[in-house]
């Protein structure tokens, strides 16, 4: 996979998947979303800012706990099945451990995954759908 499809799919990703419920950091779950944008386009760079009611809860858990959320990337590749990088589209999963460390007691990880959908555009390559979320 070329190096600037990765970099993008790992940046956005990080950006996507991190949050950070202690006071005066994030203001809400959508947060993340708002910079994720910054590395898609079309109507998902429109959509991943949006505060949805079904993420109240997600945030809430985390703002009980003060809990910050980070990413460590394990892998990006292209998904088995899906279509070879082109010189204009990639379809890519990224995997990554999340740990969320609470303000007190001990902090927890998992695994995850995420399907990204980049294309590349005059700023470069960028994120355009979440396929299978």
């Amino acid at each position: 996979m070329p190096r600037d499809v990765e970099h993008t799919a790992r940046a956005f990703t990080t950006a996507y998947a991190e949050h950070d419920a202690r006071d005066g950091k994030d203001d809400s779950y959508a947060d993340a979303g708002a910079r994720a944008a910054r590395l898609a386009t079309g109507e998902l760079a429109g959509v991943l800012a949006q505060k949805r009611p079904s993420q109240d809860a997600a945030w809430a858990a985390l703002r009980a706990e003060k809990a910050r959320q980070t990413v460590e990337i394990t892998s990006a590749v292209v998904p088995d099945g899906a279509p070879a990088v082109t010189k204009s589209s990639a379809l890519v999963r990224v995997a990554y451990t999340l740990t969320t460390t609470p303000q007190s007691g001990p902090a927890r990880r998992s695994s995850e995954h995420i399907a990204l959908r980049l294309e590349h555009t005059p700023a470069g390559w960028r994120v355009t759908a979440l396929p299978w979320a």
